[in-house]
């Protein structure tokens, strides 16, 4: 296009000072084998201009042409470049609106487009959903001819063997991935679900501790499975004290981990060890609070947990607007038979920020008070 607008600034040109040559004298003479054409100096640079310019548009006509014919791969009656394009957003507006069937149809549209694989990872995503596993694994295999959706392509087909139960195999799969893909969370994570079917604890732990930072709040989870693996051996073969003797033996920086006092006073409740558990648990979180630990709270049942309640109400003090402090207090009153305190906090906890488990708390707490009427009611809205 650049070399067809030159053109035509030449032309204009030379027509613009074209007026310079009139007085000019000369001719030009073509001679033919049976005729001969003869024209002063204008005509001839207006010809010549002209027919430069007529070759230059047609040359530029044909080359666009051609392109458009090549670069599209479906020109003999599909999808143009813009179709497919168009095919490629709608299919995401779909899966959006969770209309899948369509978003399975839009998404054919799309292959043979540049998408850098990324439109066959959608569309495996989508077999997959439909649990049509033979056709994802097809157009997974299509995602790795292109280097950028290679990765993800090679981690889908270890999640697909992983569901089939066949660990070994997602294993042999995720071990193919290069590349800064293997520091992302969604590789590690998918990484430890393998290895916890496979059972290498020891190997969740190292990974787990080695990508702490990565994983967040997931890694008190895995470590948390790790330790518990190893508490819960001691303790059922040699007993809750052993346990407690273990605990005492571990390194400074073992202890303070978040994941191993949340397996430790979680492995105490489960063994029954109440008082232990709210010592130790008051203990951990006067330190060192984290949500994970409200849940141990709940766990404890004593007929009269002072420390913990002294602890959660001092909580409360700091932010009074946390509905799970009041929850926690709720749970913790109502083990202890403390009704009129539970009452209150999950009337709260409910004010602040309504859930299912402070719902049917409530239920309860009406019931206990021969409420019958307005404890259905609140069943009803659990149900609904």
């Amino acid at each position: 296009m650049i070399k067809v607008i030159v053109v035509i600034i030449v032309l204009f040109i030379g027509l613009f000072f074209g007026h310079h040559l009139i007085g000019v004298e000369g001719r030009v003479i073509i001679a033919l084998p049976k005729t001969v054409y003869e024209m002063n100096i204008i005509s001839s640079l207006i010809i010549y201009t002209l027919s430069i310019a007529l070759i230059w548009l047609t040359v530029w006509l044909i080359l666009k042409l051609l392109r458009s014919v090549s670069g599209t791969k479906n020109w003999l009656g599909l999808f143009s470049k813009k179709q497919q394009n168009n095919a490629y957003y709608k299919t995401i507006n779909a899966m959006l609106m969770n209309e899948q069937n369509e978003a399975r149809k839009l998404i054919q549209k799309t292959f043979g487009g540049d998408f850098q694989g990324s439109n066959y990872l959608i569309a495996a995503q989508l077999e997959r959903q439909a649990n049509n596993m033979t056709q994802a694994q097809a157009y997974l295999i299509q995602a790795m001819d292109d280097p950028k959706s290679e990765p993800l392509a090679i981690m889908q087909q270890a999640e697909i063997a992983l569901a089939q139960n066949d660990a070994k195999t997602a294993m042999a799969q995720l071990s193919k991935v290069e590349g800064k893909v293997r520091k992302t969370k969604a590789f590690v994570l998918l990484k430890l679900n393998i290895l916890e079917s496979l059972g290498d604890w020891q190997q969740i732990q190292q990974i787990a501790t080695e990508n702490k930072r990565l994983l967040g709040d997931d890694y008190i989870l895995w470590a948390e499975q790790c330790v518990k693996g190893e508490f819960a051996t001691i303790a059922s073969k040699r007993g809750a004290k052993a346990l407690q003797t273990h605990w005492e033996t571990l390194s400074r920086k073992a202890k303070g981990d978040q994941a191993n006092q949340n397996a430790y006073v979680q492995l105490l409740i489960d063994q029954g060890l109440y008082t232990d558990a709210e010592d130790v648990l008051v203990r951990f979180a006067s330190k060192s609070a984290h949500s994970s630990q409200l849940n141990l709270f709940k766990q404890i049942k004593l007929p009269n947990p002072s420390k913990a309640l002294r602890y959660i109400e001092s909580e409360i003090k700091k932010t009074p607007e946390d509905a799970s402090l009041y929850s926690t207090l709720a749970q913790l009153a109502y083990n202890s038979q403390d009704f009129d305190l539970a009452e209150k906090a999950v009337t709260k906890a409910l004010g602040l920020k309504p859930t299912d488990v402070d719902n049917t708390l409530y239920a309860k707490l009406l019931e206990k008070s021969e409420d019958f009427e307005k404890a259905n009611k609140v069943y009803q809205g659990l149900l609904n």
